[in-house]
């Protein structure tokens, strides 16, 4: 569930912000980047230095003259605004591509145009430049060379005789200022030809589709990205969930001292605060089945010793005690046992509703004397006999420690073979704590995904701190939310009212 939802919500937002987001297009132009051999004319080997121009490092700093203030104040001249634009090597070569971004196509085209042009006219400005240098610097050297020539005599000129070594120097500096003509005529025609170290290999088009948002791409992401956090959703909440989902649960947490008599499966479809006997409503369910099971172990456990008076609790509210002893008592009763069902619960007493009787008289109108027990105790069908809880005390934990209670349920034991007593949960109020002396058995009813662990162990400590004869557990199956039984978080009063619209139960045991 968490995976599906973290899912669900992730692509559904990554959807949503993608279809409100701006548009926006790229353009992108492709500039090369040729090596600059105008600064190496006067004299020397080129290749080392054109092998450095068109190293990595060359290319990055071209990259950064690219981002100069000098090229954004060109570019803001021509369209009045220089934008940021993306620029990235193509690999080890040397092509760069020149990325500008913007909410209209036309204008992301011409801002990556603008920047590779406005490149190129600055980086052949600086070619010229240099070139002007390089003709300047080999105009001096060819102007200091005829100087040379000229102070040396002209052979057969009177009154010079023929020197051969001065003919021999003359026309070594007359070859030498040969070749710096060459050159001077090489630099000439280079400044009329040279492009600067740059050309544009690809113009910028007009983009037809936009770079952002992608929604199908969002959306693909977002589903990896919902997945890895459901998965790790549904982990975290594993680890922080510590209620008891299985038998195995329930015997670990109470480290196996204590065993599982029946696991009673969710009755499907049963939502409300309407109390349900399945066991009359539908015998042949799973869960009427899973009720028969539990008698059978309670059967087992009485072969020992007899098991006459049996309390039913549990450790907190809505974990279904209530429903565990009325689904308990016809399973019992239709194996031709005679069963007391007593409401021992004198906060919120509910047992009388599951056989549609009323409360108005019961447990404590026998403990005050004010109804005999014969009257206040009546049978609701088949072999069952119904003692409610009658009228809430303001003191119950006194009254069901009183020397009274225990007269009444040695009473009970005299007209039936198994005494049921529904007492409120443990950990609320103390009643249970206090009725468990007073019965041969306890059976402490857990509810799968409600009932945490440190409430399940907390519950056993406090009825073995006053010696309960606890002998079992029962794992009910309903979900967490039911919140059927209605206890909550603070355990208190209320007036029950007598239910006499309902048909009796003894007319469908």
């Amino acid at each position: 569930m968490y995976i599906i939802l973290a899912v669900v919500a992730v692509v559904a937002g990554a959807l949503g912000v993608s279809f409100v987001q701006h548009k926006t297009y790229q353009a992108t132009a492709s500039l090369l980047l040729a090596p600059r051999s105008s600064e190496t004319v006067v004299g020397g080997d080129t290749s080392n230095q054109q092998a450095a121009d068109t190293s990595t490092a060359a290319v990055q700093t071209q990259i950064e003259l690219i981002q100069s203030a000098s090229v954004a104040d060109a570019v803001r001249k021509q369209i009045g605004v220089a934008p940021k634009i993306a620029i990235s090597q193509v690999g080890q070569t040397q092509v760069v591509h020149l990325s500008a971004r913007s909410a209209r196509p036309s204008t992301a085209a011409l801002v990556a145009n603008t920047y590779a042009k406005a490149y190129i006219d600055i980086r052949r400005s600086q070619a010229l430049d240099d070139l002007g240098a390089a003709g300047a610097q080999v105009q001096g050297k060819i102007g200091d060379l005829e100087k040379q020539i000229d102070a040396i005599p002209v052979v057969g000129n009177p009154p010079h005789a023929a020197d051969p070594a001065l003919e021999s120097r003359r026309e070594a500096l007359i070859n030498q200022q040969s070749v710096y003509r060459q050159r001077l005529d090489q630099l000439q025609l280079e400044a009329g030809l040279n492009s600067g170290g740059a050309q544009l290999v690809t113009p910028a088009s007009v983009p037809r589709s936009p770079v952002s948002p992608r929604p199908v791409r969002n959306g693909l992401v977002a589903l990896g990205g919902g997945l890895v956090l459901g998965v790790a959703l549904a982990l975290l909440f594993e680890q922080l969930d510590d209620s008891v989902k299985s038998k195995d649960d329930v015997e670990r947490a109470l480290h196996h001292k204590i065993p599982t008599l029946g696991i009673i499966p969710a009755v499907e479809g049963w939502r409300g605060s309407t109390p349900r006997t399945v066991s009359i409503e539908e015998p042949t369910s799973s869960a009427s089945e899973a009720y028969r099971s539990l008698r059978t172990a309670i059967g087992f456990l009485g072969l020992d010793r007899p098991l006459r008076v049996i309390q039913i609790t549990s450790p907190s509210a809505a974990e279904g005690k209530t429903t565990t002893v009325a689904n308990l008592a016809v399973a019992l009763a239709k194996v031709g046992k005679r069963v007391v069902v007593v409401d021992c619960d004198l906060r919120r007493p509910r047992i009388h509703s599951f056989f549609h009787v009323s409360n108005d008289m019961g447990f404590t109108s026998v403990l005050l004397g004010e109804v005999p027990l014969h009257q206040a105790a009546r049978p609701v069908g088949g072999n069952i006999i119904l003692l409610a809880s009658g009228p809430l005390p303001p003191n119950p934990s006194e009254l069901l420690s009183s020397t009274r209670t225990g007269e009444v349920l040695r009473n009970l034991q005299t007209e039936a073979d198994v005494v049921l007593v529904d007492s409120p949960p443990v950990l609320p109020v103390t009643d249970s704590a206090v009725l468990s002396a007073q019965v041969d058995a306890t059976l402490l009813v857990t509810r799968a995904g409600l009932t945490t662990r440190r409430q399940l162990n907390r519950a056993v400590e406090v009825l073995e701190q006053v010696a309960s004869p606890l002998v079992g557990t029962v794992l009910n199956g309903a979900t967490a939310d039911d919140g059927y039984y209605g206890y909550g978080y603070n355990y208190g009063y209320y007036n029950s009212q007598p239910t006499p619209e309902h048909p009796r139960a003894a007319d469908r045991i």
